[in-house]
């Protein structure tokens, strides 16, 4: 009987030492891949950007006006989530962007002149790969929401009988898709720029890490 119970004994000790030892592994493989990580599950990024190229969301140079604009002003925030797919992880999070531009054409004794404003904002998921390194974030993102602009015009070409003013409104759906990376100087620091059909075809800009 002793015999048995010794063994008995003996395998409940195995066991308890399997099972510490396999969630001290599990625990130290999580520490290992949370400190290798520019971005994993909990992380809060902010991305404050400008925008450079026009899309169909932006404007292009008007001929023959004296044209000027801001560059697309964008901010957009990533969360972590603990959805992995693949080599990578799920981030979600939302962004807004602002743009305007204005032309003006001068003839001798009136002018055209034309403005444009556009609001998006919507919400964004991202897809970061790991990579195993606590400087680098690689991502591809998609973007859905709402794209509203308002246009003003004025002409006071005579030929029209004086002043004329216009104003509208419009919005739309707005969608996107881009692919990115960020240098993280520090875990609240760093730098991303982005590429792709978006408020603006190259975006650039510092992250905060939140």
């Amino acid at each position: 009987m002793s015999t048995i119970s010794n063994l008995a004994a003996k395998r409940k000790h195995m066991k308890k030492s399997l099972l510490v030892a396999t969630l001290s592994i599990v625990m130290i493989g999580a520490a290992n891949r949370a400190s290798a990580q520019a971005f994993d599950v909990g992380t809060k990024h902010l991305n404050v950007g400008i925008g450079l190229g026009s899309t169909y969301y932006g404007y292009t140079y008007l001929s023959g006006s004296d044209y000027s604009s801001i560059p697309t002003i964008f901010l957009s925030y990533d969360q972590g989530t603990s959805i992995e797919l693949g080599p990578g992880i799920i981030g979600l999070g939302g962004f807004i962007g602002y743009s305007s531009a204005k032309a003006n054409y001068a003839y001798p004794g009136y002018e055209w002149n034309y403005k444009w404003t556009n609001i998006v904002v919507g919400a964004r998921g991202n897809y970061h790969f790991l990579l195993d390194n606590e400087k680098i974030d690689a991502y591809a993102g998609l973007s859905l929401g709402l794209w509203m602009q308002s246009y003003e015009y004025t002409n006071t070409d005579p030929f029209w009988g004086g002043t004329l003013d216009s104003k509208d409104n419009y919005s739309n759906l707005y969608y996107s898709a881009c692919v990115g990376g960020k240098y993280m100087f520090s875990e609240s620091f760093g730098a991303f720029a982005e590429l792709g059909w978006d408020v603006a075809l190259l975006k650039v800009g510092v992250t905060l890490g939140l």
